[in-house]
């Protein structure tokens, strides 16, 4: 049986052998540690970056808040990480136990750089809906901020003399500059014109030399115009820049267009002035305000030239306002016939290319009416010696909804307005007639009542041809009848177009609806609302 002694000593030499092999344990652990921390830190900033890089492509790119937000909070996390492992990015500093993988921060300093860059343009990109709105200045910038990045991954990280690299880099841009010099010049005049913004996709423009289009895009090289025919023109910046530009968006999406119409200087200028004036204002794609404008702008001659001065709601309507303008005037007008040798000869002697109009006179208007073309001259003079004339007045009503007629009617001068009351009881406006049209031809046929009201917007005269006159030709001249009818069905046709335009349902919406059925079960709808 051991002493007291004998077990005393053996305690001691167990204390002292379990405390060496603690502090052996513990210096242990500091050592793994201090090598490991490193490593996990590293390994950490991977994965914020795999993060980061999944995350945001759950994000829609239609939500640049909130991307922002991410980027900013994964920005954040690896400056911490980053600044752990290096130090600063701008002078990174490795320890000497982080010497064997000395590439591999660099390669993660590098990439903190890339995110910073990143950053910063995703804040510019939040701007770019305020301030910066020029697409391709922004281009500019976003690889002016990348390539200092990658200068400074250069010059910060891996310690690159950057003197050497930036005297061979301007060796290389003045060859490339010089192979490249029409395409850099396009890239410039690109960046100068999205700076001074003459124009905007999506404006209508007309470029010195006649072209005319809708901007449709701007790139750094070329400009894209779609023009009435519906084809795309591309233009390099670098002609657009040293053109006149003439925007008709700007301020306005109001198109003002001009015709020019040569009339024979037989026609007393004021009248043909207010001719041409009514005759624009009864094309549907002209409109009413600013009011039409007629000028003389030039005696030549035998002929006067005016100017038609005009405006449509768009510039992709003008040229149906200016074939609508045509046609109208044709109604009123024709080339001059009975002068037409001394016209011609005139024109060769003066050195003009073409024939004025002639405004023809009263005792001429059956000879231009196409509907009665199969008539022959002695039926025509016998018609127009039967004509009633009637003046009328600004605001006269000519003829009301539902009333019949037993005349048709030609509109020498002036604009009449056309409505018809609906079935809801609106009073709609259907179109407006002007010099050289007609109506009343549905009730002389069919004896219908007229379709709409027709009411004075001008002063004019009104030639009238009674249905008395009028039946016997028709009975004789069954071909005269069947294109009458076509006239009649095309009109009718329209009528019931418009009724059907007319037609409004009514669209409740959702909040409405909603508020209906709570009302309708009277329940709280203002707490409901709520």
């Amino acid at each position: 049986m051991a002493s007291p002694i004998e077990v005393a000593a053996f305690c001691g030499l167990l204390t002292k052998i379990s405390l060496g092999s603690l502090v052996r344990a513990v210096e242990n652990y500091h050592r793994s540690v201090s090598l490991i921390q490193p490593m996990d830190l590293s390994l950490i900033f991977g994965c914020a970056i795999v993060a980061d890089v999944l995350i945001l492509k759950l994000i829609p790119q239609h939500r640049p808040v909130a991307r922002f937000v991410c980027m900013s909070v994964f920005f954040a996390i690896d400056t911490v990480l980053i600044v752990a492992l290096i130090g600063s990015p701008l002078n990174p500093v490795y320890r000497p136990q982080d010497l064997p993988r000395e590439f591999w921060l660099q390669i993660l300093a590098c990439c903190w750089w890339g995110l910073a860059a990143r950053e910063l343009i995703s804040f510019l990109a939040l701007l770019r809906k305020t301030a910066i709105q020029n697409e391709l200045l922004f281009d500019v910038i976003a690889g002016t901020v990348y390539t200092c990045a990658v200068l400074a991954m250069m010059g910060f990280v891996f310690r690159w003399p950057l003197q050497g690299l930036l005297m061979t880099s301007g060796i290389i841009a003045i060859v490339l500059g010089l192979a490249l010099q029409s395409t850099l010049s396009d890239v410039f005049s690109g960046i100068s014109l999205t700076i001074e913004k003459p124009y905007r996709p999506g404006d209508e423009i007309l470029l010195e030399g006649g072209v005319e289009g809708e901007v449709i895009q701007v790139n750094w090289r070329s400009t894209h115009l779609r023009n009435g025919a519906n084809d795309v023109v591309v233009i390099p910046n670098s002609a657009i820049a040293k053109m006149r530009i003439q925007n008709h968006s700007a301020g306005s999406k109001r198109y003002s267009g001009i015709l020019t119409v040569t009339v024979d200087a037989r026609n007393e200028p004021e009248f043909t002035m207010e001719i041409l004036k009514q005759a624009a204002m009864a094309c549907p794609a002209v409109l009413e305000h600013p009011p039409c404008t007629v000028a003389p702008t030039e005696l030549k001659g035998d002929r006067i030239t005016y100017e038609i001065g005009y405006s449509t709601s768009l510039f992709t309507s003008a040229a149906d306002a200016r074939s609508q303008l045509i046609a109208q005037i044709y109604k009123r007008a024709r080339p001059a016939t009975a002068q037409q040798q001394y016209s011609e000869w005139m024109a060769a002697r003066d050195g003009l290319s073409s024939i004025p109009l002639f405004l023809f006179a009263e005792n001429e208007v059956f000879d231009h009416l196409p509907l009665l073309e199969p008539l022959t001259a002695s039926e025509k003079a016998e018609l127009s010696t039967k004509i009633t004339r009637r003046h009328f007045q600004v605001g006269e009503q000519l003829l009301a909804q539902d009333e019949k007629t037993e005349s048709v009617h030609f509109i020498y001068s002036g604009v009449i307005q056309v409505t018809r009351q609906v079935q809801d009881g609106r009073i709609l406006k259907v179109l407006r007639l002007g010099p050289g049209d007609t109506y009343g031809e549905i009730s002389l046929l069919t004896g219908a009542p007229s379709s709409g009201t027709f009411a004075a917007l001008t002063s004019g005269l009104l030639l009238e041809s009674k249905s008395e006159d009028l039946k016997p030709i028709l009975e004789a001249r069954p071909a005269l009848i069947e294109s009458l009818t076509h006239s009649v069905a095309k009109a009718q046709q329209l009528v019931s177009m418009f009724d059907r335009s007319a037609i409004q349902p009514a669209v409740i919406e959702p909040h409405d609806l909603l508020w209906r059925i709570r009302n309708f079960f009277r329940l709280n709808v203002r707490n409901q609302l709520k």
